[in-house]
């Protein structure tokens, strides 16, 4: 009899072995890295398009304070190639300032985009300073002489919404002369009032 026990045992252990096969062929443990490798094929979430960004920004349609006060946006930044300054606020709430400096090429209105430029504190700026003559980028907007309220720091743009009582000043996209020669600033500027 304890041979026909041990024969059961040793036919009950190789009937465990096989049923174990087939177990780990149904998706167990030994399947396992083809699950990752087909969870790797998913999809990534879209990159981050610094141009779009800009884009947006410069025509008074974003909301970079959001954005730049947000504690992941400069990882998103760096992910994207961009370089943000030393002097640049990004991740902190609060009064920000700086500038950021794309590591790929990148363009607004078809022009080479050089730098950008922001704050904001009582009042806002955003501004891409673009390889461009003054004609070029004054067209690329559709900019006008601004109104006399404007000039102590911008003369040509475009008011986003007429003036009135209540805002004496609306936010304007504006271009101006860049700090470099050949180079013009693209943006919007948002005043309190």
């Amino acid at each position: 009899m304890n041979s026909g026990f041990f024969a059961g045992v040793r036919v009950r252990g190789a009937a465990a072995i096989v049923l174990a096969a087939g177990l780990s062929a149904c998706g167990g443990p030994a399947d396992a890295p083809q699950v990752s490798a087909k969870a790797a094929k998913a999809p990534a979430a879209p990159a981050f398009d610094f141009e779009k960004w800009i884009a947006a920004n410069a025509g008074c349609k974003g909301d970079y304070i959001a954005d730049l006060q947000d504690a992941q946006f400069a990882q998103r930044l760096r992910e994207a190639g961009v370089d943000i300054g030393e002097d640049s606020s990004v991740g902190e709430v609060g009064v920000g300032s700086g500038t950021l400096k794309p590591g790929r090429p990148a363009r607004l209105h078809g022009f080479p985009v050089k730098q950008v430029t922001y704050f904001f504190d009582s009042g806002a700026m955003f501004a891409v300073q673009v390889e461009a003559s003054a004609e070029q980028a004054r067209a690329a907007i559709g900019a006008k002489p601004l109104p006399a309220v404007y000039r102590e720091e911008y003369t040509e743009g475009v008011p986003t919404a007429e003036a009135s009582e209540n805002v004496p000043m609306p936010d304007i996209q504006f271009v101006r002369a860049g700090e470099q020669p050949g180079t013009q600033e693209i943006g919007c500027a948002a005043f309190d009032g």
